[in-house]
């Protein structure tokens, strides 16, 4: 950049550009922008579209390889994704601006870019399709925005429960939508296919046939009930067993960044960083980053993955 007597002005940017402590976890974590008007004009499947959940996932897999290897896990559910990167890392120097505003528009625009590989399938439904979809083909109808905000954790436990309480929200938001769209005569089934193939399912509508409630009335039959009460109102109204339902939606997905540091080495050349060769790296990504739909709550998901925390 040339010198002009202008150029005073850039110190100001260092009272913003915050750099974030080192020997300390990063999680960002970005959430949908108004995603309950985007869902309604896009008329997403409720409780759950899997093929935005989908979509979720194909876009923080982007993330994780325009950012490897420092992001070593994300957590997704409903319009949300956390993504955590590695303690020692030193991504952007660890200029916080750089980081949030890097990996948001990168989920963005990602988003955005392959909408139409998961949208443009008509082969989803079964005969008896929800009544409020006439065909699977959803174009996107204006740009979706997400927002984000940069985290630090002190230590491993704190990192362990932020993911926990995040799967607990999954939990208990899941479990509220599911019979409250049952109620309201909203509820989509997914029927999995006897292949051993994840993305093979077909989507119904319930078995039995309620008169739908409103809103409000649903609301108010959900007010002051338990968990059991809820399992209880989808099997005996409904015939939905809650257990049957997608791990996907139940525990939210969980990505993985599986590799050692022998490969990582094997990778990079000697005497370069990360920034400076990772658009230049000649290796499929993909075969180092596994899917998950499993409970991060209980110990043994961290005692088997203990490298996330090293």
């Amino acid at each position: 950049m040339s010198k002009s007597k202008y150029e005073y002005v850039r110190t100001y940017e260092d009272s913003s550009d915050h750099i974030l402590l080192k020997d300390c976890y990063i999680v960002v974590r970005i959430d949908g922008q108004k995603f309950h008007k985007f869902t309604k004009r896009h008329n997403l499947l409720k409780p759950n579209d899997k093929r935005c959940l989908d979509l979720m996932n194909e876009s923080a897999k982007h993330v994780i390889k325009c950012f490897f290897p420092n992001i070593v896990m994300a957590y997704g559910q409903s319009d949300e994704y956390s993504f955590l990167i590695r303690r020692m890392s030193d991504l952007y120097k660890r200029r916080q601006n750089k980081v949030q505003s890097l990996i948001c528009s990168s989920f963005t625009s990602a988003f955005v870019y392959y909408w139409s590989q998961y949208f443009s399938s008509n082969e989803l439904f079964t005969d008896r399709r929800p009544s409020t979809l006439s065909s699977s083909v959803v174009t996107l109808q204006y740009p979706p925005a997400f927002d984000s905000r940069c985290i630090l954790y002190p230590n491993a436990k704190v990192v362990m429960d932020y993911f926990r309480w995040r799967q607990v929200d999954c939990h208990v938001n899941n479990l509220y939508n599911t019979v409250f769209y049952a109620l309201t005569g909203q509820y989509t089934k997914y029927l999995i296919s006897s292949s051993s193939s994840d993305s093979s399912y077909k989507i119904t509508t319930c078995d039995k046939q309620v008169q739908p409630m409103t809103p409000k009335e649903a609301t108010d039959r959900l007010s002051k009930t338990i968990s059991s009460d809820k399992h209880e109102i989808m099997f005996t109204d409904y015939g939905i067993n809650y257990n049957n339902e997608l791990e996907q939606f139940k525990k939210g997905s969980i990505i993985l960044l599986n590799i050692n540091d022998d490969v990582l080495q094997q990778i990079k050349p000697k005497k370069k960083n990360w920034d400076q060769i990772r658009e230049d790296i000649d290796v499929d990504l993909n075969q180092f980053i596994d899917v998950k739909h499993c409970d991060i709550i209980k110990d043994e998901f961290w005692d088997q993955n203990q490298s996330l925390l090293t």
